[in-house]
């Protein structure tokens, strides 16, 4: 069993035109190789991430073989976060908070709302609920993380891009 961490340091501009929309870039993407056995858990992290209402953002995150989970939506309400750094993790105690302020930590993933899907080339719903989803699939492909604010007027970045930790098996 080993743990490996991927990371695209690339900025997200959220939503790129300051309106309803996709981030930029949309998807932001991670290659991962070189692992060898299936999935036993992953965990993603946002840094420095900032918005002026991040119940807005909708975060989906999609493997290589077209798995998905909403990390993030209608989460944190109007309270504006600056520079919080997010893991999502279906062992942390609590999803993020619905309709309170957001800090840094560890959260499960916490879809409260979508208004608006994301638009393609993300996949449509149904959406995953929790990271087990990747669980025993191969690790290795390309990872999206596709971001979309669902409302006009806000805006926010992911200043420091993201990152994904694989554990996986042995063959």
């Amino acid at each position: 069993m080993t743990t490996t961490t991927f990371t695209n340091t690339t900025p997200i501009i959220i939503p790129a035109t300051g309106d309803v929309g996709p981030a930029n870039p949309y998807p932001s993407s991670i290659v991962v190789s070189g692992l060898t056995g299936s999935i036993l858990k992953v965990t993603a992290t946002f840094n420095n991430l900032s918005h002026t209402h991040p119940s807005d953002i909708i975060a989906l995150l999609v493997g290589p073989g077209g798995e998905n989970v909403i990390l993030m939506a209608g989460a944190g309400n109007g309270f504006d976060i600056v520079n919080v750094t997010l893991t999502f993790d279906d062992e942390a105690p609590t999803p993020l908070p619905e309709n309170a302020q957001i800090v840094s930590g560890t959260f499960q993933p916490s879809n409260y709302e979508i208004s608006t899907a994301p638009i393609p080339p993300a996949p449509p719903p149904p959406y995953g609920s929790t990271l087990s989803v990747f669980n025993g699939t191969n690790p290795n492909g390309t990872w999206n993380l596709f971001i979309f604010d669902q409302f006009e007027q806000d805006v926010g970045t992911m200043a420091s891009g993201w990152e994904l930790n694989i554990t996986s098996c042995e063959p």
